[in-house]
This record gives structure tokens, sequence and C-alpha cells, in this order.
């Protein structure tokens, strides 16, 4: 057992050598009886942080208890489920119908726009009429 090994066991399982690995035990103890005035000092503190531990409430083992508790907290929504989606939609709806829209009031300066106008307003002939023979 290497000093830099006991420490690190030390420091990991605590004071108490029932907690320490079982394959390692033996080694440890041992380590520690050679040197008892390097340990001592290591020793001592890790059983004070050992006993506040132990002093420590034990966690809540129900988990649906305490999701129960969490979600009870929570603030409500201010709308319901159904608005959020409905608002989308109606969005989508208002923009696809503004965009083919435009197409009908603005005003042609020229033939391009003319062309461009026709093309994709729908109102007056289909597009597919506008293509001609070659569709």
């Amino acid at each position: 057992m290497t000093e830099e090994r006991f420490f690190r066991i030390l420091e990991a399982y605590g004071a108490d050598p029932a907690h320490w690995p079982a394959d390692e035990r033996e080694a440890a103890q041992g380590f520690a009886l050679a040197r008892p005035e390097l340990v001592a000092v290591a020793t001592s503190d890790e059983m004070v942080l050992d006993e506040l531990l132990d002093r420590m409430i034990e966690p809540v083992a129900d988990t649906a208890l305490l999701e129960r508790r969490v979600l009870a907290r929570l603030p409500r929504p201010a709308m319901p489920d159904w608005m959020a989606p409905s608002a989308v939609a109606a969005a989508l709806v208002l923009g696809v119908c503004l965009g083919f829209a435009s197409g009908a009031v603005t005003v042609p300066q020229d033939d391009m726009d003319t062309i461009y106008a026709d093309a994709f307003t729908g109102y007056e002939q289909d597009w597919v009429d506008w293509l001609g023979d070659d569709a």
C-alpha cells in the first residue's frame, strides 16, 4: 500500500475501515498501523467529516412524491393548451393569404411586372395558360 493510495482511500471512503474496499482494507489498516503519526491527523479530519455526514437527514427516497410537489409549485399557464397552436396556425394562414393577395394589389410599372402579376395572382387566368404550349 502506497501513501498516495492510502490517502485516496481515506478521502473517498472516510475514516471508518468498514467502509474501505474489502480487497484493500487489510493493506490499508497495515499502513495505518505502520505510520500512526502520519495517519493520525488525516484520520481525525476524515472522522469529523464522517460525523457530519452521518448527522445529515436521509434524502427523500420517493421520487414520485418529490416530482408531484415540484410540479404543484410551478405556475400554471395563462392560456389553455389549444390557444398557442391556434394562434400559430392563424398567423400562418394570414401570412399566406397576404402573400398571395399582394400580387393583386400591386400596380405594374412595365411589361415584366404585368407578366409577373398575371402569373402569380391567378384572378384573371390560370398561370398554366400564361405558359402557353410550353407547359
